[in-house]
């Protein structure tokens, strides 16, 4: 599903908490810089805050209205062991987080993480650069393609233009690529493909090399709330998000002649058609 963020910085001002609590582990104790987020049924909007270096978290009363939200967290080696619903009432309500380590850390991996963990030179890790635009690294690293293979991909995957998804695939028009032609593209590709097919499955089950995860955040960097919007179709692709001088955002979406406006208030979308003056 596609989303717009927004990010509220905030000093270490009193305000009344909707909901709060604690988050620990049993392999660290209290957790800091632990991403706690909260769903109201039936919204679009989900509310991030980030634990402090106590572990605590709370989410001011001005941001959750009472009602029973889905809770989640985002800390890389770790799920929530409990509880995952919360019910929020009018006055303050406690919830202390248990979290236990995950089974399958791979799976929670950002794209900056795989790029890390991955060896290879700078300029190879470059190349990846390439990919994310149209799927996340985990899809390449947990491919099975030999080199041979991965030349036809890369091969197929230059037809289409950046932002393609499988809900909408786009063709490009012209040759990706255009200063490399002839055999130093294909050198190129034969170069990359060797590579790809050292750092992903193709000779096991499992990576040759450690996975790495980014420092959680802390200090000053705790101190911040995040508003996620949900977009109504699968096939937007938010593009050039600006906020204009009354709070509205509005994005162009990369996928479709059309313009989008979030008002922020109210998580209510609107699309505007652009016309199509010359195909």
């Amino acid at each position: 599903m596609p989303k717009i963020f927004l990010l509220l910085l905030f000093c270490g001002l009193a305000h009344a908490q909707a909901l709060s609590g604690r988050v620990s582990s049993a392999e660290e104790g209290a957790m800091e810089g632990v991403l706690v987020s909260a769903k109201q049924s039936g919204s679009s909007v989900t509310i991030t805050v980030v634990s402090d270096t106590q572990g605590r978290y709370s989410f001011p009363a001005s941001r959750l209205q009472p009602g029973t939200y889905s809770l989640g967290i985002r800390a890389v080696g770790y799920v929530l062991s409990g509880p995952a619903t919360a019910t929020v009432l009018p006055q303050e309500t406690t919830i202390d987080l248990k979290l236990a380590k995950a089974s399958n850390l791979a799976a929670q991996l950002s794209n900056a993480e795989w790029i890390a963990s991955v060896p290879g030179t700078h300029s190879q890790k470059r190349t990846l650069l390439n990919c994310v635009g149209c799927h996340t690294l985990e899809r390449v690293v947990r491919s099975t393609h030999d080199s041979a293979g991965f030349v036809q991909t890369l091969q197929r995957m230059a037809g289409y233009a950046n932002q393609s998804t499988a809900l909408r695939p786009q063709r490009r028009l012209a040759d990706r690529d255009r200063e490399l032609i002839g055999e130093e593209r294909a050198r190129f590709q034969r170069e990359q493909a060797e590579w790809l097919s050292a750092i992903n499955l193709s000779s096991g089950p499992g990576w040759r090399f450690a996975l790495q995860s980014l420092l959680r955040p802390s200090g000053r960097g705790t101190r911040v709330i995040i508003t996620e919007y949900d977009l109504p179709r699968p096939t937007i692709e938010p593009h050039d998000v600006v906020v204009d001088a009354d709070g509205i955002a509005w994005y162009s979406d990369f996928g479709d002649q059309r313009i989008g406006k979030l008002d922020p208030k109210s998580g209510q979308v609107t699309e505007y058609p652009v016309p199509e003056l010359k195909k």
